[in-house]
């Protein structure tokens, strides 16, 4: 199983609740994109998330409601492999895992 680092938090607390761990790349299905993240952004939606102010968000969980980078795979093919795309909200880092990685996956409606 291939795997990627990633910034993953476990419980509400301060900067040193972010751990950085090797965990598996997503697997895309239908519909959905993995994206090869070359940039990520911080803000308060994330701050807030992590000092425990989202109570909708289940931990264990991979921060960050945005990205920017590369398709990697789109099984659907709304994408060709190495297009540059961007995403935000839509439940990254709240629903699903975010872009606190080096791939996250995401609805393929949800890519500019």
């Amino acid at each position: 199983m291939a795997t990627m680092k990633a910034a993953v938090i476990y419980e509400a607390g301060g900067p040193e609740v972010l751990k950085l761990e090797q965990r598996p790349i997503p697997k895309p299905e239908a519909g959905w994109v993995l994206i090869r993240v070359k940039a990520f952004g911080l803000n308060r939606s994330e701050l807030f998330t992590r000092q425990g102010h989202s109570p909708g968000v289940a931990f264990p969980r991979i921060l960050g409601i945005e990205a920017t980078g590369l398709v990697e795979e789109a099984p659907g093919g709304e994408f060709a492999k190495g297009d540059v795309v961007a995403t935000a909200m839509g439940g990254m880092g709240r629903a699903f895992d975010g872009g606190y990685a080096k791939f996250t996956c995401v609805r393929a409606g949800q890519i500019q």
